[in-house]
C-alpha cells in the first residue's frame, strides 16, 4: 500500500539484478526476512535474514544484487509525521548520511514481533488511517531500529575525510557549495576529495549535492506552497530550466506536475 506520509508492504525476488543509482524522496527501512541484499554504501557490504536495512530520503543508493529474498519495507516522511532531524528515533538514519553501513541486525527474540509489525501495517493500510495510527506503527517500527546492532565484524565504514565531507554537506549543501568549498572545509586538496568522494561513495561530489537538493525540493514541493522559482533560489540552482531538467531526469516528471500528484495523493 503506498502513501506519501507511510506506505508498508512486501517483496520476494528470487534474482535481484543491479539497480543503478537511486533516490527517493522518503525515507525506507527494510527488513530481511530471508535471503542477502548486496548494497554499495562507502563498501560492498551484504545485508543478510534478519536485518534491518536504513535508507533516509534524498539519500543516494545503489542495490548490487539479491537472492531469495523476502523483505518487508516501510517508507515514511519524517516531516508528515512530526519527526525533526535531529529527533532520537532518526539518529540511525542520521549516521548513515554521515557514513555509517547502513544495516543493523535484529536480536533473534525481537524477530517476530517485528515482522508482525509489518504485516500489521501493511493490513492497516488497505484503509483510510488516521494520522496518529500511522505514527504509532513507524514509531514502534523505529523504535525497533534503535535496539538493533551494526555486526561486530563490519568495520566503521568510508575514510574520515569523506565522512567530514557528507557531515558538511549535510549541513551546508543547501547553500551554493562547490568541490573546492567542501574540500577548503575538511582541509584537503580538490583533486584528492574528489578521487576520495568517488571511491567511497561511488558519486562525485557534484552528483551527491545534486540528490541531496532534490531530495529536499521533493520535501518542499509537498509540504510548501513556494513557487517553483523560489525553491530554485533556495535551493542552490542557478537557474530554473537546469533545476527542472535533473529534476525530470530523476523522478520522470517536472516539479509542477510532482507537486500536483503527491498533492492530490494528500487530499485523499
Amino acid at each position: 500500500m503506498t502513501n506519501h506520509v507511510a506506505a508498508c508492504g512486501q517483496m520476494k525476488v528470487a534474482r535481484l539484478a543491479q539497480e543503478p543509482h537511486g533516490t527517493h524522496s522518503e525515507s525506507v527501512l527494510s527488513f530481511i526476512r530471508s535471503g542477502s541484499l548486496d548494497m554499495l554504501h562507502g563498501e560492498t557490504f551484504t545485508a543478510t535474514q534478519g536485518m534491518f536495512v536504513l535508507v533516509p530520503g534524498g539519500m543516494p543508493h545503489t542495490l548490487l544484487s539479491g537472492s531469495d529474498l523476502h523483505v518487508h519495507w516501510m517508507s515514511f516522511c519524517p516531516d508528515c509525521l512530526g519527526l525533526e532531524p535531529d529527533a532520537a528515533l532518526l539518529q540511525p538514519f542520521q549516521q548513515v548520511r554521515l557514513g555509517a553501513l547502513p544495516a543493523l541486525t535484529l536480536s533473534g527474540e525481537r524477530v517476530e514481533f517485528v515482522q508482525t509489525l509489518y504485516q500489521e501495517f501493511e493490513l492497516a493500510l488497505q484503509q483510510t488511517l488516521p494520522l496518529e495510527v500511522m505514527k504509532s506503527f513507524v514509531f514502534l517500527l523505529l523504535h525497533e531500529v534503535s535496539l538493533a546492532q551494526q555486526p561486530i565484524s563490519w568495520r566503521a565504514g568510508m575514510h574520515p575525510k569523506v565522512v567530514a565531507a557528507l557531515s558538511y554537506i549535510e549541513s551546508q549543501g543547501l547553500q551554493p557549495v562547490s568541490l573546492q568549498g567542501v574540500a577548503d572545509a575538511v582541509f584537503v586538496s580538490a583533486p584528492y576529495l574528489a578521487t576520495l568522494f568517488k571511491r567511497e561513495t561511488g558519486y562525485s561530489v557534484g552528483q551527491w549535492l545534486t540528490k541531496k537538493r532534490l531530495g529536499e525540493a521533493c520535501n518542499r514541493l509537498m509540504h510548501t506552497h513556494t513557487p517553483i522559482a523560489t525553491l530554485v533560489e533556495e535551493l542552490g540552482w542557478s537557474d530554473t530550466t537546469h533545476f527542472i531538467r535533473q529534476f525530470k531526469a530523476a523522478y520522470g516528471v517536472t516539479p509542477a506536475l510532482w507537486r500536483r500528484q503527491h498533492s492530490l495523493k494528500q487530499a485523499r
